[in-house]
């Protein structure tokens, strides 16, 4: 009879545990999936940089981030007849095109407006640069190019983070080994208790 109690109590102790720490390796696994995003640095609206070619950069802008995650976002406004390529460099390092949406809402006939938002490759502590290449080309009926202007735009930012933020990954990774330690511990407890 205690031999038979023993066992049930051991089953009902695992079943316990196992929906523990099932329950504790969800809650980290999904808290790094929310807390790593909100760690972005996002634009600050009240301190945008404006350039004459059309571009406004609200991040990075000149100023210095606690935090090895940048955002990039902007708006580019340009007249409606001309084709626009917009592409960007970090610290001189060529990274190809903006990925821009055309903003439907655009109220002006004459102009249009794109926007994009996206995050920066992970950076070093130090300072940095983000060029923003600009080509606008204006074509005739024919289908000559008819003018062409060109400008490079570039805000300078600094970082300076005290460590950088593990990644979702890693995250995952040490929450799988918390419960595999957990598992140990338990059937080693579990082990213990039915030899004595």
């Amino acid at each position: 009879m205690r031999s038979l109690l023993s066992k049930t109590a051991s089953r009902d102790i695992m079943d316990r545990s196992s929906k523990f720490f099932t329950y504790i390796f969800a809650v980290v696994f999904l808290a790094s999936l929310v807390v790593l995003p909100a760690m972005k640095v996002n634009a600050d609206s009240s301190e945008p940089i404006t350039f004459s070619s059309g571009l406004t950069l609200y991040s990075p802008v000149n100023t210095t981030y606690s935090s090895n995650v940048v955002e990039c976002n902007g708006t580019f406004v340009g007249p409606i007849d001309y084709e626009s390529n917009l592409n960007y460099s970090i610290d001189g390092n060529y990274q190809g095109n903006l990925p821009w949406e055309l903003n439907q809402n655009s109220t002006n006939s004459a102009t249009y407006t794109l926007d994009w938002s996206f995050q920066l490759p992970q950076l070093h502590n130090g300072t940095h640069q983000l060029s923003i290449g600009i080509e606008e080309q204006l074509f005739n009926s024919a289908g000559n190019l008819v003018n062409q202007t060109t400008w490079v735009n570039t805000a300078y930012f600094t970082i300076s983070s005290s460590q950088p933020f593990p990644t979702v990954p890693e995250l995952s990774l040490l929450a799988i080994l918390l419960l595999i330690v957990a598992v140990l511990f338990i059937a080693t407890y579990l082990r213990h208790r039915k030899t004595t």
